[in-house]
């Protein structure tokens, strides 16, 4: 459940080899079935991307944005070609988040991990097929921080389960991206969703509801920090949900949670100690 790779997965398109167990680095072969070209193409217009976008939405995805690929980003030790990058969600569906963890929400989680490595692969090779460079990044691969990604490409903010929290999904998505020769992408300068960091301090339902103790809050004489501790997380092995089953984002929604933190940090005090 972090940074958008997983393990328990069975897909049988990943280089074993080269994997390891854990949410860290896993190899995934290229599904494209168009190759890149040897002269990619490097601008493009408004009107393609958003015919990019609509095809997107028609496969699925949830949400498009834009995000350099710079090298906090990058986990992996491995080159990257190009610094720009095409940021996919795919929205959880209430079925996955309502199972018990077990081996059904594991196999659903593994299903939308799957469904949304299809997608982002049919995308790059809708790229290609125009005259762009496209690399398909894996939704479980740990190549990139993606959550990370999707904040730069204004797409959302994270949480303090580490979640990244969305207008349209809550904390209820998995993130991919595509690596692109297109260099004029329309980037994010701000991020409007970096309150999401002050109402969570607040809150902390997701810190509770984790069955398994797997995010430790460290307090401090000014502040405080959730870490999650990967070994003890039941998301990839089991596909637990609590987290996100439990968040105010998901349960209320965004724009609901929004507005009544607005109204309460109107208030004279609230704003004084959020300073």
């Amino acid at each position: 459940m972090k940074n958008g790779s997983c393990c328990g997965n069975s897909d049988p398109q990943k280089d074993d080899s080269k994997s390891k167990c854990g949410c860290g680095f896993i190899e995934y072969r290229d599904q494209c079935r168009i190759p890149n070209p040897s002269k990619p193409s490097v601008l493009v217009d408004e009107g393609f991307l958003k015919e990019f976008e609509e095809y997107a939405g028609s496969l699925g995805i949830k949400k498009v944005g834009y995000a350099l690929v710079t090298p906090d980003v990058v986990i992996a030790e491995r080159f990257i070609q190009y610094p720009n990058a095409i940021v996919l969600t795919a929205e959880m569906d209430e079925e996955l988040i309502k199972t018990a963890p077990g081996e059904e929400a594991q196999r659903l989680n593994s299903s939308l991990y799957d469904r949304l490595a299809e997608m982002t692969f049919r995308l790059a090779d809708y790229l290609r097929e125009r005259g762009y460079f496209a690399e398909a990044i894996h939704p479980m691969s740990g190549i990139l921080n993606l959550t990370l990604m999707a904040r730069r490409a204004g797409i959302g903010f994270e949480g303090r389960s580490g979640l990244l929290i969305t207008p349209e999904s809550g904390p209820a998505q998995k993130v991919s991206a595509i690596i692109t020769s297109i260099a004029s992408l329309p980037l994010k300068d701000d991020n409007e969703h970096e309150w999401i960091t002050e109402y969570c301090k607040r809150c902390g339902k997701c810190i509770r509801a984790c069955p398994e103790e797997a995010l430790i809050e460290f307090k401090g004489c000014c502040s405080s920090s959730v870490v999650l501790m990967d070994e003890r997380c039941i998301g990839c092995s089991q596909g637990c949900t609590f987290c996100i089953e439990n968040c105010p984002f998901y349960t209320k929604g965004y724009h609901h949670i929004r507005s009544r933190f607005e109204r309460l940090m109107a208030k004279p005090e609230a704003a004084a100690n959020s300073r």
